[in-house]
């Protein structure tokens, strides 16, 4: 009995880390900022910030367009927020993702393409 109770407490304890160790909507990601530059199949010229995590980690929810976790995080950025990021390149940041998915065209620039995001709070001193 106390085998089996003991085993019940690893298999527990394993699944509670896995789940702790997805990726979903309100996460925090957190890695290095770069702006990459590349071209679109017709030719247009793209640039899309990116956050290349330290941690990558599947989805909770499945996603047909995912091939293993993502590692690169392409951060949808109109003028304001790309005024934010600008100063932040090469160094770590962290990024609470509000509303992203695996990336489905060309456009998108990376693993997963962030519509909705926001810089997380610096921690206190």
């Amino acid at each position: 009995m106390r085998r089996l109770v003991a085993l019940f407490f690893v298999f527990a304890t394993i699944s509670a880390a896995q789940a702790e160790e997805t990726l979903k909507p309100g996460d925090t990601i957190s890695g290095k900022l770069r702006l990459v530059e590349t071209r679109h199949p017709n030719g247009t010229r793209l640039r899309a910030f990116q956050v290349f995590v330290d941690t990558p980690k599947m989805f909770a929810k499945e996603d047909e367009f995912c091939d293993g976790p993502p590692k690169s995080f392409h951060l949808v950025a109109e003028k304001p927020e790309a005024a934010k990021l600008r100063p932040l390149l090469g160094k770590k940041v962290a990024v609470v993702a509000e509303d992203m998915m695996c990336s489905e065209t060309a456009w998108h620039i990376g693993d997963v393409v962030v519509f909705k995001w926001h810089l997380a709070e610096p921690p206190a001193r």
